[in-house]
């Protein structure tokens, strides 16, 4: 019985992880496409090497009837990117930010230098494994030194 529970909390720690893993990704994702929407195009060059057909592909379902992208609308062709560009990547979420920091601050004006959050969470991501390790360490926290 004691091997079944090991494995059942052992899934448990993994699913937390990807978990938490997966949201902050997605977080990443969203809040980039929002952040870069009037400069989606610049970022997609610099990701990867998309074509203006293919630009123009992301922004077609996001028409309106004159054939525009509202201003306002123009993170959904950009998160719709960014999620293509993602899977791409792979399944590494620590490559899809670090990626993703390095394009944003290949841009003209990186909004990188006034935009501190995808640094901080690129910071986390890196730290996450470490982060997991000790919430599901067996050593009471109280024997941590401060």
């Amino acid at each position: 019985m004691s091997l079944f529970r090991s494995l059942t909390q052992a899934l448990l720690k993994i699913d937390c992880q990807g978990l938490v893993a997966r949201l902050i990704m997605d977080f990443v994702l969203l809040t980039t496409a929002v952040e870069v929407a009037p400069r989606w195009r610049e970022l997609a060059e610099k990701l990867a090497r998309v074509s203006k057909q293919q630009m123009d592909a992301y922004e077609a379902p996001h028409r309106d009837k004159t054939g525009m992208v509202d201003s306002e609308a123009m993170w959904k062709p950009a998160y719709d990117f960014l999620l293509t560009w993602a899977a791409q990547i792979g399944d590494s979420y620590r490559d899809v930010i670090h990626e993703l920091h390095m394009g944003l601050d290949r841009m003209k004006n990186p909004i990188t230098k006034r935009w501190k959050h995808l640094t901080g969470t690129l910071i986390l991501v890196n730290c996450l494994e470490l982060l997991r390790s000790s919430a599901f360490s067996p050593t009471p926290h109280d024997d941590f030194a401060i």
